[in-house]
């Protein structure tokens, strides 16, 4: 484990190393060794061109570029970023086809909670959730999405509203949809149908798929949020981690088995160990524990 740790401090991925230090090995941001990661980071390559995607001005660089912001740690605190986010505000009302839910994620992890058009959005958002706990699909087509027809959760969208419930649970926002939201993915052991215990529903969620998308959320995405959200000792939790566990190396790595066709930041080869997916599932395994 203390070789895996290491490698994940390695110099030459300073969002990684940042965020290792922070929040899996819970290190004091005013820690020297802390700062001097952190200084690396806001002056590494990937921060420089993560912050260029705004000056596209384009609707889904911005959603990827708090994303990547998001994934890297840092907040409205490090990044000067307020206007853009009144800026996709504006220019979506968060309605972003599938995306709302990661998009809300993404805002509340970096620092926007309090913000009043998110905080007023969150409720509306979750106040959609379906009986089953999970959420529709957010096609207008009536075959698809007949208001007037029962219709089931889709587990993608669902995935997205996982990951902001955890986001909230950080901040100690608890909501009342939690519960239901967790048994969806527990009552099918987190990736499997219903009707057939044997097949996965979606197959790179099934798989450490990464970097995070609306959907398409990983494996080991999905686990660290539903250990934060308390469910790492459920058996529907246990069967899943074994899945995860089947992707790692001799060494305690993690392979990267599928990605985006072009990822909006560096995030390694396919088929190889990868620090990501690594660091995903090593706080999932921490947070399962607490």
């Amino acid at each position: 484990m203390n070789d895996v740790i290491s490698w994940l401090l390695e110099d030459d991925t300073p969002e990684i190393k940042y965020r290792t230090m922070v929040e899996l090995l819970d290190m004091p941001k005013d820690d020297i060794c802390v700062k001097t990661a952190y200084d690396k980071l806001m002056n590494s390559d990937a921060v420089v061109n993560i912050m260029m995607k705004f000056e596209l001005d384009k609707k889904w660089e911005d959603y990827n570029a708090f994303s990547a912001l998001a994934e890297f740690g840092l907040t409205r605190y490090d990044v000067k970023i307020d206007e853009y986010v009144e800026r996709i505000i504006a220019n979506t009302g968060f309605k972003m086809l599938c995306g709302e839910g990661f998009l809300l994620r993404n805002l509340v992890a970096l620092g926007y909670y309090d913000n009043p058009m998110v905080k007023e959005e969150i409720p509306k958002a979750f106040s959609v959730q379906k009986s089953d706990g999970g959420f529709g699909c957010m096609s207008k087509s009536k075959k698809i999405n007949d208001p007037k027809l029962p219709h089931k959760s889709c587990i993608r969208i669902t995935a997205s509203y996982l990951l902001l419930a955890a986001e909230l649970k950080k901040i100690d926002v608890i909501l009342s949809q939690n519960s239901q939201l967790v048994d969806y993915f527990i009552d099918r052991n987190v990736v499997y149908r219903h009707d057939d215990n044997t097949r996965f529903v979606v197959n790179e969620m099934a798989g450490t798929f990464y970097p995070l998308d609306p959907i398409k959320i990983g494996l080991q995405s999905s686990l660290y949020a539903l250990a934060i959200l308390g469910a790492g000792n459920r058996a529907g939790y246990i069967k899943a981690r074994k899945i995860l566990e089947s992707k790692r190396d001799d060494e305690g790595r993690y392979l990267l088995d599928k990605s985006l066709s072009k990822p909006y930041f560096k995030i390694g080869k396919i088929g190889r160990p990868n620090k990501w997916v690594t660091l995903y599932a090593l706080l999932a395994d921490k947070h399962s524990k607490e």
